[in-house]
């Protein structure tokens, strides 16, 4: 069953990483491709991916076969027949697979009273209070943050946030000094 494009493709944003560092077999000074929605997208060889489905600043969400992936616009060359991104189609489809994999393990793990971590897994963040449709309610010591799904991951040590201690208190910091400017 095809996925909703908006679940994977955040959950996407660490593995576009991988594509854009992939060795580029398409010339660097290659034309920059013009990416807009709707426009079959292609592999550095010339086979079919997918098509665009958003173009939204720096990122592009590419549908394949009901999925979603989202990528850097620098990921992209262009190729003979339209857009290609710049790695071969196994590729693509084993980032978009990993993501998938990644995806269900973080629906199987968020739950109510998880304890989140940092990154490295060395430090609680705070506990899930509640799951949402954008991401999650977390419980910490500053008080309640709402976090988005992507923000988080699977670690051996359980659910992680992709973010430091330190970074993590920052932002919460930085969030709720904005609430306040907001109110």
């Amino acid at each position: 069953m095809p996925k909703p494009l908006g679940l994977l493709a955040s959950l996407c944003l660490a593995a576009a990483g991988t594509l854009a560092a992939a060795p580029a077999a398409l010339a660097q000074d290659a034309a920059v491709p013009t990416l807009t929605p709707g426009a079959k997208v292609y592999d550095n060889a010339g086979e079919e991916v997918g098509t665009i489905a958003k173009v939204a600043g720096d990122k592009v969400a590419v549908s394949i076969d009901g999925n979603g992936l989202v990528v850097p616009k620098d990921a992209f060359a262009q190729g003979d027949k339209g857009p290609a991104l710049k790695a071969p189609k196994a590729k693509i489809l084993a980032v978009l697979h990993e993501a998938e994999k990644d995806a269900a393990a973080v629906e199987g793990a968020l739950k109510p009273g998880a304890e989140v971590r940092s990154a490295d897994g060395n430090d609680v963040l705070g506990t899930v209070k509640e799951v949402r449709p954008q991401g999650a309610l977390l419980a910490t010591e500053a008080g309640t943050i709402t976090m988005p799904r992507a923000a988080f991951f699977v670690s051996d040590k359980g659910l992680a946030m992709k973010v430091t201690k330190q970074q993590f208190a920052e932002g919460v910091k930085a969030a709720k000094a904005q609430q306040k400017k907001g109110s």
